[in-house]
């Protein structure tokens, strides 16, 4: 699966695209004769750009899995779910 681009809109492009879908969560849109899928993002789904922000935003957080190697190393090992499911639950408040 390939990486998805994000980019930042001016506050015009912004608010254009915001009338288009602050009622609808999905359009498309006619872009130069080429369709277009527009849909948002909800808060509670997460991506691996995501993921690695709130990482690198955390100093605790990112000390923790720094030090996981001591749980590889004991044959301790988590989920990708149980990850996610801490972080979630410990760190997105």
């Amino acid at each position: 699966m390939s990486q998805v681009k994000r980019v930042t809109l001016d506050n015009q492009t912004q608010e254009a695209l915001w009338k288009l879908l602050h009622s609808e969560s999905d359009v498309v849109a006619d872009v130069y004769g080429t369709e277009v899928r527009l849909t948002v993002l909800h808060a509670d789904s997460f991506h691996s750009d995501d993921i690695s922000a709130e990482i690198e935003a955390d100093p605790e957080l990112k000390q923790m899995l720094l030090e996981s190697e001591e749980d590889i190393k004991a044959s301790r090992v988590y989920t990708t779910e149980e990850a996610i499911r801490y972080i979630r639950e410990h760190h997105s408040k």
